[in-house]
């Protein structure tokens, strides 16, 4: 009778109480970085069979089941992944993800997955998440010490080390670009000089002068100099056409002997292509013949960080090196659907999610990363009031049916007295 109706009713208003519940957690996390929003699904609870219907005979047809339901359930309170809006903050150390995947942090002890980049070096030089100090976990082995980049990282440690004023070895020079004009009214006998700075094997600035001496209707000798050192070039003589243009060579080897470290040290000396006046030119006016380039740099300490959009975090050094301090490691799931809400922005595996497969951002389907930028909350405001009018309809509505069963009950006892 009405008893029966107050209980079902009570479902409805628990049920609908579930749904404000999450979407005023939706609308609490407007502004939370990363956060996903959630949402409730309903789904019919137990049935009671008053009649399990008949099939049909020769004679006649069959009959229907008749059931009476018993109210409502939470069915699930799923997440919806949509990707956030991505807004510049302009601070080094925020990344935020561009398409699937999630960060990586570990506190010794337990795995941490987040969409929320904003991160910090603690004391100790580690990339952390500063409002857990769980550590940002790193992926592969970038970072680690090679021939070629300094080592920040120690072997098999997953951490993100960012030692500041760390050193960095500079580049031992190897080749110099020249540029400009040798005036064509230079006589026979006078010359032009130019000096340039270049980096030996120790990372120690050497000066190299070199002198041009014209010897001919356009015929150069050239001479080289480094103080404390001796140089040998592969071609003493440069030679243009009658229009002013390098005829040949297009470059000449300095061997320099006699430097601290490697010996010898061998720079190419580029003057341009053969045939255009892209480098080294005979024209009529100044001379203006000078070093533009050298791929040479002197040691230096790291200075600054910045993660890039794959997901590098890139040491600036004070000598303008730019080196792959580490790799942020990048997780994705089978189903992140799965995965449980631990709180601080933070989840964790379950049973649904599967093993996390960790690697790096654009690869495995994982995102890209954006760097200098955070992802903001996915919660999408309209939506979220139109459900908050229909729970409360919901809850509104059922509220009248325990009333109106209550009343039928009152009825009842009224005319049993």
């Amino acid at each position: 009778m009405g008893i029966t109706a107050l209980f079902t009713g009570a479902t409805g208003l628990q049920a609908n109480s579930t749904a404000l519940d999450v979407v005023g957690n939706n609308l609490a996390n407007l502004n939370t970085v990363g956060y996903k929003s959630q949402r409730t699904l309903f789904q019919d609870a137990v049935y009671q069979a008053l009649s399990p219907g008949s099939p049909g005979t020769a004679n006649s047809g069959g009959t229907n089941p008749t059931q009476v339901g018993f109210g409502v359930t939470v069915g699930q309170i799923g997440t919806q992944f949509q990707q956030g809006v991505v807004t510049p903050t302009g601070r080094s150390l925020d990344a935020a993800i561009q398409g699937a995947g999630y960060f990586v942090l570990n506190n010794g002890n337990r795995t941490q997955f987040t969409r929320a980049g904003s991160f910090d070096i603690d004391a100790n030089g580690f990339l952390v998440d500063p409002a857990t100090g769980y550590l940002v976990q790193r992926n592969g082995l970038v970072g680690d010490p090679t021939p070629t980049q300094p080592g920040f990282q120690v072997p098999g440690d997953t951490r993100i080390k960012v030692p500041f004023g760390a050193g960095s070895p500079g580049v031992p020079t190897t080749t110099v670009n020249f540029q400009g004009n040798i005036s064509s009214t230079l006589q026979v006998g006078q010359n032009r000089t130019t000096a340039m700075q270049v980096f030996d094997s120790l990372s120690a600035s050497q000066t190299l002068t070199l002198t041009f001496t014209k010897t001919a209707a356009n015929t150069y000798s050239v001479a080289a100099s480094v103080p404390n050192a001796a140089v040998t070039l592969s071609s003493a003589t440069v030679t243009f056409d009658n229009s002013g243009v390098l005829l040949n060579p297009a470059s000449i080897t300095a061997n320099v002997s006699g430097l601290p470290g490697t010996n010898p040290q061998n720079i190419v000396l580029s003057f341009g292509t053969v045939g255009q006046a892209t480098g080294v030119t005979q024209f009529g006016g100044v001379s203006t013949v000078a070093a533009v380039t050298q791929d040479g740099l002197a040691s230096g300490v790291l200075t600054s960080v910045a993660i890039d959009n794959n997901g590098n975090l890139q040491g600036q050094f004070s000598n303008g090196r730019t080196v792959a301090l580490a790799q942020l490691a990048i997780a994705g799931f089978n189903n992140e659907g799965g995965l449980l809400r631990t709180g601080q922005n933070y989840f964790s595996t379950g049973p649904a999610s599967g093993e996390a497969i960790v690697g790096v951002a654009r690869e495995g389907g994982r995102g890209g990363i954006q760097g200098a930028s955070l992802e903001g909350s996915n919660v999408d405001v309209a939506i979220e009031f139109s459900r908050l009018i229909i729970a409360q309809r919901g809850f509104q509505v059922n509220a009248r049916t325990v009333t109106a069963a209550n009343e039928t009950l009152q009825e009842l006892a009224n005319i049993i007295r």
